[in-house]
């Protein structure tokens, strides 16, 4: 199974050290289902496990940054709530078929979808709000 490296890089900062230790603890528990996924000696509840622990961390990752983004007037804080709803649904079908089901069919669907989920996320949705706080930073918000 092809999998990506999900270790931690300064690239990957927001400038909220709060919120950059969840992403490193996302990262973690990511390249812990990975790398359950790909050994074929770890057992259905071993993988169920790993995915658990990362969808719980991922839930309460999104209600922290949603609480951070407003008390700081993100304003991209609407669509931020959207995407974390598109994968909070996403997160919800797969409880329901990783941890309800009695196996997973498809479980390189669900690395994908892991890397999707941390990376792009990450990347493209949360590395923005660094920008928003040194702009506010530079107009003396921050002081």
């Amino acid at each position: 199974m092809s999998t990506i490296d999900l270790t931690w890089s300064d690239k990957f900062s927001t400038d909220i050290v709060s919120i950059d230790r969840q992403h490193q603890q996302l990262l973690f528990l990511s390249q812990n289902l990975l790398n359950a996924l790909s050994n074929d000696g770890a057992s259905l509840a071993e993988k169920q496990a790993a995915f658990q622990d990362l969808a719980n961390h991922l839930l309460a990752h999104f209600a922290y940054e949603e609480r951070v983004m407003r008390n700081i007037g993100y304003p991209n804080f609407e669509q931020h709530i959207v995407e974390h709803n598109d994968i909070r649904a996403e997160i919800k079908e797969m409880i329901d078929d990783v941890m309800h089901g009695d196996s997973v069919d498809d479980w390189k669907g669900l690395v994908s979808m892991v890397q999707v989920w941390v990376l792009r996320h990450i990347v493209a949705s949360d590395i923005p709000i660094r920008g928003f706080i040194q702009r506010t930073d530079d107009e003396g918000w921050g002081d």
